[in-house]
């Protein structure tokens, strides 16, 4: 993105003045109001109100916080620079980032273009397959945003080689759980991955079904990694899988549960666990597994044939420069912070964490610095992903009853090795490396999609039968 004008930079120092960080919000919204309004009139000779409109369309599946706080400031960005205010139309289709790339392919398929200009959030996973089945339109990175965004983390890829798509956040996944809940049932705070999987807490886990939601999907991911292989990697899961005590339709639903008691715990993506331990402080905690978790871009692109690619390609910009992104992280009442709410999201430019040191909430750690952050396999990623989304619907979602009274059948027997070796059995075709790799490439058809998967349905209710008789 090109530079702010000297004429930005002094409204933005304006409001240095003009909203402390102890304001607020409202105030902190009048004064970039009138900061902007005062460079629209010197800059265009018209007052905010009076400029033209123009209209950007963004599938996407952010909260109703993060659409209203970059519309804002995108549209006075774009007000003092280009003359011109900006409506953001945000289109939901229901679920995440998977029904996002689903729609996507339909309508696609129906004619060239979508009528959308932009797909922004969800894991790299679906922004890749979309690269790759070619929705996606050609970006440009400036200088500015490639210096200080790394082309790969901890094993993962920040951004698009072809730069068809860029992360604007990253994610790391962790759980979230009921401080209260677990004191008044004398339960050990859960700190790994491994405790979320103990006996201690079956029938107290909420989870979310990860053929509906991307976040989901790189949780479970995140915990198999977390394994060192693939056996040991499954066999982890599975353990916290067979402590549910319900499947939820999207991560935040799960994340959801956990204020009201209904769950004890939950997987989730830092921000959403983040965003409810801001809301209910004495009540809940979000915990990074140390040494068991990594951070994951969560990408913005532009949609093959945009109704508008100028305007979209400076959204682009926005987001992944440094205002846009001390809007991620910052609170209410920091000038440079969000206007109504704080988003509890971890900034993708490195720049952004030493600017702001000292003004970030602590539950925002620096990626690049964190000894919290693993490793990927990128191999085992990329073979295991597509894979497991639909492997935990087989032996979970749709196994819930019989995944249960076989992991009650284990407790009851002291973790017997000949049922634990049972249930922890992976169907043929993907008990190995090689074999995921081939696995993976024939989900990717939908009709042999269908027959692999009822076939697991199958293998894994026989499985759990075996266990618990």
């Amino acid at each position: 993105m090109k530079s702010l004008s000297i004429a930005v930079l002094a409204a933005f120092s304006l409001l240095l003045v003009l909203s402390g960080c102890g304001e607020k919000s409202v105030e902190t919204a009048n004064s970039k109001q009138v900061a902007a309004e005062a460079l629209v009139r010197e800059k265009y000779g018209k007052s905010f109100n009076e400029l033209p409109v123009k209209k950007l369309v963004v599938i996407s599946p952010h909260n109703v916080d993060i659409e209203e706080e970059y519309e804002a400031a995108f549209s006075l960005y774009h007000a003092v620079n280009f003359g011109e205010k900006v409506d953001l139309e945000w289109r939901d289709v229901g679920g995440g980032a998977s029904a996002i790339l689903h729609h996507l392919r339909n309508v696609y398929a129906a004619g060239g273009t979508s009528g959308m200009d932009i797909v922004w959030g969800g894991g790299e996973y679906n922004f890749e397959r979309m690269a790759g089945e070619g929705l996606l339109h050609d970006m440009t990175l400036s200088p500015d945003v490639l210096k200080n965004i790394p082309e790969v983390l901890g094993g993962t890829r920040l951004y698009d080689p072809k730069h068809r798509w860029c992360g604007s956040a990253v994610s790391g996944f962790g759980f979230l759980y009921n401080k209260s809940l677990i004191e008044r049932m004398n339960l050990k705070k859960p700190e790994l991955w491994e405790d979320v999987g103990s006996s201690a807490f079956y029938g107290l886990v909420g989870l979310a079904d990860p053929t509906q939601s991307g976040s989901a999907a790189a949780s479970y991911e995140m915990i198999v990694q977390s394994g060192g292989d693939w056996q040991t990697g499954w066999a982890k899961c599975l353990s916290i899988l067979g402590n549910a005590k319900k499947f939820y339709a999207g991560a935040g639903d799960a994340a959801e549960a956990i204020p009201s008691g209904e769950v004890a715990v939950a997987t989730c993506i830092d921000f959403y666990g983040i965003n409810r331990v801001v809301k209910y402080p004495d009540t809940l905690v979000y915990v990074s597994p140390k040494g068991q978790t990594s951070f994951n871009p969560d990408p913005i692109a532009i949609l093959k044939n945009p109704p508008d690619p100028i305007l979209a390609q400076r959204l682009v910009d926005f987001v992944l420069s440094e205002p846009g992104q001390a809007l991620w992280a910052l609170p209410v009442g920091h000038p440079d912070g969000p206007i109504h709410s704080s988003l509890g999201r971890q900034p993708i430019r490195r720049d952004v964490y030493e600017k702001y040191a000292g003004f970030l909430p602590p539950m925002i750690v620096n990626p690049y610095g964190s000894e919290r952050s693993m490793k990927v396999d990128k191999k085992l990623w990329d073979s295991s992903y597509g894979i497991l989304k639909q492997l935990v619907y087989a032996a979970a979602v749709k196994n819930l009853d019989g995944l249960k009274a076989a992991k009650k059948k284990l407790i009851d027997t002291d973790f017997d090795p000949q049922r634990l070796k049972v249930f922890n059995a992976l169907p043929d075709n993907i008990a190995s490396l090689e074999k995921l790799e081939e696995t993976d490439q024939q989900l990717r058809d939908k009709k042999q999609q269908d027959i692999i998967v009822s076939d697991w349905i199958a293998f894994f209710r026989e499985k759990y039968k075996k266990v618990a008789e």
